[in-house]
């Protein structure tokens, strides 16, 4: 059965009730959490790990993630802790900033043991983002899962997702960043991110891209919201434009495209393995299509769990 370990951090979204960002609602996040959610929603089998306090917002937390059908066997109560939180604030274009609550909270004290308790064979997929490496503890654990994941021959997907305001010094994210693409086959960057990431490496971007690809990485997908996304590899470069529309909340749009994309490679075509559709012109273009409209449509409502689409509102807008 195709599955997706979705890894990292599960928090709390504070969101505005409107743009003036006065009053807050508490709502499950999480890039990695939106992904798993956005992968299940759209009809995929997901599983997410992770780290929950036992504090009030755990059983919201866990509740969000069962509603959505994702499987929580691997979302692991830390005794003593406390979930990480963040206020999410609203420009009037729906654009978001972020302020990130998050020391020594449930999602950066996960262990090896955790990890071993994963049966790894289970899954075809694991997906992970740059939020577990602002920590070295948990920089340290998520190694170790992406060192798990590649002995079981899993297609390893990264979105880099930088959030700065969690590094205590921004001029550590190129390293931090470029230890995880040894193991990685897809990686996901916004256009901003490959900017900042390819001037710390003293680089044009284009150069930066080229690295990645000479290091083993198969398929580089750069966003760039509302213009065209690119895919490329060592034998394509796809250009495709995003739908247009008005957004309401881009807050889970990048989640959403690469949860669109990885069900794509995992349901559209079971007869070729997706270590090989990542590296074919024709399957990676309809994946990045049908991924583009996942973020699109994921503009529309506000929130992140309950924005992500469901496949019938992708298939028919």
């Amino acid at each position: 059965m195709t599955k997706l370990l979705s890894f990292g951090e599960l928090l709390i979204d504070m969101l505005p009730h409107d743009n003036d960002n006065t009053a807050y609602s508490p709502i499950p996040g999480g890039a990695p959490a939106n992904v798993a959610v956005g992968y299940a929603k759209l009809g995929g089998n997901a599983a997410f790990c992770g780290g929950m306090g036992d504090d009030y917002f755990a059983t919201q937390l866990n509740d969000a993630l069962v509603q959505y059908a994702v499987n929580t066997q691997y979302l692991f109560t830390i005794a003593g802790s406390q979930t990480a939180m963040v206020m999410v604030s609203l420009d009037e274009l729906g654009e978001r900033s972020f302020n990130f609550y998050r020391h020594n909270t449930a999602d950066l004290l996960l262990t090896e043991q955790h990890l071993q308790q994963i049966q790894w064979h289970d899954f075809s997929t694991f997906h992970f983002c740059s939020n577990t490496l602002t920590d070295n503890h948990a920089a340290y654990t998520t190694i170790s899962a992406l060192e798990h994941a590649r002995q079981h021959n899993i297609l390893l997907s990264f979105d880099v997702n930088l959030r700065y305001s969690l590094w205590q010094d921004t001029a550590q994210i190129a390293d931090a960043v470029a230890r995880c693409y040894e193991f990685c086959d897809i990686i996901k960057l916004s256009k901003d991110e490959l900017i900042f990431l390819a001037k710390q490496n003293h680089k044009q971007p284009k150069a930066y891209l080229d690295e990645l690809l000479a290091c083993g990485v198969k398929l580089i997908f750069v966003t760039d919201g509302a213009n065209p996304a690119q895919a490329l590899s060592e034998h394509f470069n796809i250009m495709l434009q995003a739908p247009e529309i008005k957004a309401v909340d881009t807050t889970s749009a990048g989640d959403a495209f690469i949860a669109g994309a990885l069900y794509y490679f995992n349901y559209f075509n079971t007869d070729t393995a997706m270590h090989e559709q990542i590296l074919n012109e024709a399957i990676v273009t309809q994946a990045m299509d049908f991924a583009l409209r996942c973020g699109a449509q994921a503009c529309l409502k506000k929130g992140a769990f309950p924005a992500l689409p469901y496949l019938d509102e992708v298939l028919t807008n």
